[in-house]
């Protein structure tokens, strides 16, 4: 997480992204300065490289007439367009010098743009400034860059910062919990046995539907974020991996142990069936079949999300 760490104005985002991720989230925290001339306007200036901006919100906190969670508001309409690359937003006044106030930004890439979100790709989507209008004169009181940078994905990598939130982010305790059971299953070592690697990406991909519905329940859109841009795929060459699979008894046609540990739904059919020289091929493709299907949902969320990335 990068933070621009000033004190009127905070730039929080995400700067490394997946390689093919052409969508991101960054909060722009304001602070009115003590010493604000009086009479002067307070904008926040967004001048546009290559990203453009698909919403623009702020989030007000919770209060005694507010739901726990705060609501939020729709900037866009206030939002003045000084040129096809550079946006306006003047802000409302702070009650004391300590107020903060949170603008969400969701932007986005042109996917026919030439290199966007190729990996080692690095490039500065937005210039924030924060000014100070008195009459026609400008005083930049604070300015900053949103960036971004494409990494090849990881599937292991890319849920550490799930887990940091689900440690540190106050999050409501199943989701925190279902975070935790999808971190520690991704984490584990593969098998080389080809059905066993199936078992288990099926299970991860089970404790990510979990994680995806309990954020949607809790309106955890940075959980859903940060589930987007995951890469739950097995065949990952970073991926550890561990020779000789602990379910060797699969040449005896037994379950592999995940059947025996976490009851998956082919298991019994896999006792039922083992006698059967073509057993396994019958229960590795209904496994397939499950897979691509949970593959299919996670790849939808991602659509839904990352708008197509």
């Amino acid at each position: 997480m990068f933070d621009s760490g000033a004190r009127v104005l905070d730039l929080r985002f995400e700067m490394e992204q997946p390689a093919g991720v052409l969508a991101g989230h960054a909060v722009i925290v304001v602070r009115p300065p003590a010493d604000l001339a009086p009479a002067s306007e307070t904008v926040l200036r967004l001048r546009l490289f290559r990203a453009r901006i698909t919403s623009l919100r702020r989030r007000l906190p919770p209060s005694s007439a507010l739901p726990p969670g705060g609501r939020w508001e729709d900037m866009t309409p206030r939002v003045r367009a000084e040129s096809s690359h550079v946006l306006h937003l003047p802000l409302e006044a702070g009650s004391a010098a300590d107020d903060a106030s949170e603008y969400h930004l969701w932007w986005d890439m042109d996917p026919s743009e030439r290199d966007a979100g190729a990996a080692g790709e690095v490039r500065a989507l937005f210039d924030v400034r924060l000014l100070a209008r008195r009459d026609a004169d400008d005083t930049v009181l604070a300015a900053g860059h949103i960036s971004a940078a494409w990494e090849a994905p990881h599937p292991v990598r890319d849920l550490l910062q799930l887990a940091h939130l689900a440690a540190h982010g106050h999050l409501p305790r199943p989701l925190a919990d279902a975070i935790a059971d999808l971190v520690r299953a991704n984490g584990e070592l593969v098998p080389w046995c080809r059905c066993c690697a199936l078992y288990r990406e099926l299970e991860v991909l089970r404790y990510a539907d979990r994680v995806r519905g309990l954020a949607e329940h809790h309106d955890a859109t940075d959980v859903a974020l940060l589930l987007a841009r995951w890469d739950p795929g097995t065949d990952h060459p970073d991926r550890p991996r561990y020779r000789p699979c602990r379910c060797q008894r699969l040449r005896l046609g037994a379950p592999p142990n995940a059947a025996e540990e976490r009851r998956v739904e082919t298991g019994e059919a896999w006792w039922e069936e083992s006698q059967d020289p073509a057993a396994r091929e019958r229960v590795e493709a209904r496994l397939r079949e499950q897979v691509e299907v949970a593959r299919l949902r996670h790849l939808a969320h991602r659509h839904r999300t990352l708008g197509g990335s």
